[in-house]
C-alpha cells in the first residue's frame, strides 16, 4: 500500500475520531463501546504513522547511500584529473626539451652548422652536465621542500616558520567560520564540494610536504604570499606539528 493511501486511511480514522470527541463535548458522555472504538482508532493511527515513518527513513537511507557513492565517484574523478594534469605538464616539458635539442643540433644557414650526427657527442656531454647539475640541486633540498639557499637568504614563507599552535586531529578543528568563508572565496572559487574533498584528502596525509605537493599540483594559481594561503597552511600545519 502506498504512503498516500495510508495517509487517506488516517484521515478517515481521524474524522470519525473527531466526531466522537465532539459528541463527548456536547453530551458529556460516551458509551463503553464508543470509548473502546476511540482507543482502537488511536492505536491504529499510531501504527500507521509508525509505518509511514519507517518507510520514509528507508527512502532517505537509500538516497544517502546514492549520494555517498556519487561523492566517492567525484573524488576519484578529481584525483584522475590531477594525475592527468601532471602527466600533461611532464609531456610539455619533454616536448620542449626535444624541440630545443633539435634546434641546437642543426641551424640552417649558419656557417657553423653541422649534421645532427656530428653533434651527438656534444649533446651527450650536455646531458651529463645537466644530470650533475640536477644532483647538485637535489643536495640543496630540505625536508619541507624549501632549498637551503633560500632558507639562508631568509626566504622561508611565514606559514612555514611561524608557530601554528597546538596539535589537532582534523583540519576542520582549526578552521573558524570566517576562515572557511575566506578559503572558499579566495582559494576554492566558492566550490564547497572541492573544499570539503580537499580537506578530507589532506586529513589522510602523513606529512606537511605531502600537503604542499598536493595543493601546488591541484591549485597552481594560489598566491603563497597571500593572507588566505597563510591562514590555510597555518591551520593545516597544526595537524602535523
Amino acid at each position: 500500500m502506498s504512503i498516500s493511501n495510508k495517509i487517506s486511511e488516517i484521515k478517515i480514522i481521524i474524522s470519525g475520531f473527531v466526531k466522537d470527541l465532539e459528541h463527548l463535548e456536547s453530551n458529556g458522555n460516551l458509551t463503553p463501546l464508543v470509548w473502546e472504538e476511540l482507543n482502537i482508532a488511536a492505536d491504529s493511527i499510531k501504527q500507521k504513522l509508525n509505518t509511514i515513518y519507517t518507510e520514509y527513513i528507508r527512502a532517505r537511507q537509500d538516497e544517502f547511500i546514492k549520494r555517498e557513492d556519487l561523492e566517492k565517484m567525484l573524488a576519484a574523478k578529481n584525483e584522475e584529473i590531477v594525475r592527468l594534469n601532471q602527466s600533461m605538464a611532464e609531456l610539455k616539458r619533454s616536448f620542449s626539451d626535444v624541440t630545443l635539442n633539435i634546434s641546437k643540433a642543426f641551424i640552417p644557414g649558419s656557417e657553423n652548422s653541422h649534421p645532427v650526427q656530428e653533434n651527438l657527442a656534444v649533446e651527450e656531454d650536455q646531458d651529463m652536465d645537466q644530470d650533475q647539475d640536477q644532483d647538485m640541486d637535489m643536495e640543496f633540498i630540505i625536508e619541507n621542500g624549501i632549498s637551503i639557499l633560500d632558507s639562508a637568504r631568509g626566504k622561508d614563507p611565514e606559514w612555514l616558520t611561524d608557530n601554528p599552535g597546538h596539535k589537532i586531529e582534523t583540519i576542520n578543528q582549526a578552521i573558524t567560520l570566517n576562515d572557511k568563508l575566506l578559503f572558499l572565496n579566495e582559494l576554492f572559487n566558492d566550490d564547497s564540494q572541492q573544499y570539503r574533498l580537499s580537506l578530507e584528502k589532506i586529513d589522510q596525509m602523513y606529512t606537511f610536504p605531502q600537503v604542499l605537493e598536493y595543493t601546488r599540483a591541484s591549485f597552481p594559481d594560489w598566491d603563497e604570499d597571500s593572507a588566505a594561503v597563510y591562514r590555510f597552511y597555518m591551520a593545516v600545519r597544526r595537524k602535523f606539528c
